[in-house]
């Protein structure tokens, strides 16, 4: 009897491990954690970027695992307050029309629009002008923009606004270098490109660049368009990342962070997978877009189902945790290496020393 009992559980010892291993390399639960996005929108809060901190913790909002979360409601609450207030909206449309930066829609609307009628341009070029006068460190980069901008502001007259797309990126570029999202590349571009266009007063060799602005302004807005330009590091991702907006609109700058570029990298890949299915990827970090990559949706799909059914299990998901957990511990090698000495136990004494 007991030795029937010994062999059953070196039976069951191999199976739990093969079972494991298998569940490792086929649904990889213990790499899928969901992301609580509650930490970093308090430190963006603390910050005083409320435009991130709402944006950041909208998108989990729309997912089940977060849908309830009395704290993150509360804090969207205390977001949406403080961004609806008269104080600070007054604040950022000021910030906006003298500085010529901000990060509200209210303030860039105003610092855009002072580009649009010369202001911006003149009031940029006249103080790096005293900069200059005074022995000073001159910006070159808001000097060429300035430039650029004047360029186009004329073409856009004669023209009678077709060049606008133009004098619209030239303010972008403007927000985004106030802002200190110029990538390095792109200021060295901007500067080369500013002295050819003051001789010619021909801005056509720079549109390609506006273009491409234009299109991620349209799908994303004006916030996003400044951080995803920021993450670019030459024109070719610039246009790469242009062509994400399409397809995932608002939603491109905080799938980019969320996968740690994977949406860039692998972009032709996920063009065959539902944009619901990304997302909901996405909520897992970079693990998940990697798991959906690997696995396809199919299974990926399959696998979030169970762990929402597992999760149920024991007291508010204990159990299942503590599997996640022991998992993560128990490497190939270990898993293998208790097989193959359960294994070598099953066999008789004399059979053991004749392998051995």
């Amino acid at each position: 009897m007991l030795k029937l009992l010994y062999k059953i559980s070196l039976l069951i010892l191999i199976f739990l491990s093969a079972t494991i291993l298998y569940q490792k390399h086929t649904y990889a639960y213990h790499t899928l954690t969901h992301i609580n996005p509650i930490p970093q929108t308090k430190t963006l809060i603390a910050q005083e970027h409320y435009v991130d901190a709402h944006k950041y913790l909208s998108y989990f909002m729309q997912f089940d695992y977060m849908k309830e979360n009395t704290e993150a409601i509360q804090l969207l609450k205390e977001i949406e307050v403080k961004r609806s207030s008269i104080a600070y909206k007054s604040s950022k449309f000021v910030e906006g029309l003298s500085t010529g930066m901000s990060d509200e829609t209210i303030g860039q609307a105003s610092a855009i629009g002072s580009d649009f009628l010369l202001i911006g341009d003149l009031r940029d070029l006249a103080l790096e002008g005293t900069h200059y006068y005074k022995d000073e460190e001159v910006d070159a980069v808001l000097v060429s923009l300035s430039t650029i901008g004047l360029v186009a502001s004329v073409s856009t007259f004669f023209t009678l606004g077709s060049s606008a797309v133009a004098k619209s990126g030239v303010s972008v570029l403007k927000l985004a270098h106030k802002s200190k999202r110029i990538p390095a590349w792109l200021g060295t571009y901007l500067t080369k490109e500013a002295k050819q266009i003051r001789q010619t007063k021909n801005i056509d060799s720079i549109k390609p660049l506006f273009m491409h602005l234009d299109t991620m302004h349209k799908h994303t807005g004006l916030s996003d368009t400044l951080k995803l330009l920021s993450k670019t590091r030459n024109l070719k991702e610039l246009q790469k990342t242009a062509k994400l907006t399409k397809r995932y609109g608002q939603d491109t700058s905080i799938l980019l962070k969320l996968s740690n570029k994977t949406l860039l990298t692998k972009s032709k890949t996920l063009k065959n997978f539902d944009i619901k299915t990304i997302k909901l990827a996405s909520t897992y970090g970079t693990s998940g877009l990697v798991h959906l990559i690997k696995g396809g949706e199919k299974t990926f799909i399959k696998t979030t189902k169970r762990m929402k059914a597992y999760s149920k299990v024991g007291y508010k998901g204990e159990i299942w945790k503590m599997f996640l957990s022991f998992m993560k511990y128990l490497s190939d090698t270990v898993l293998m290496s208790i097989m193959g000495i359960a294994s070598l136990l099953l066999f008789p004494l004399r059979k053991r020393k004749r392998l051995i």
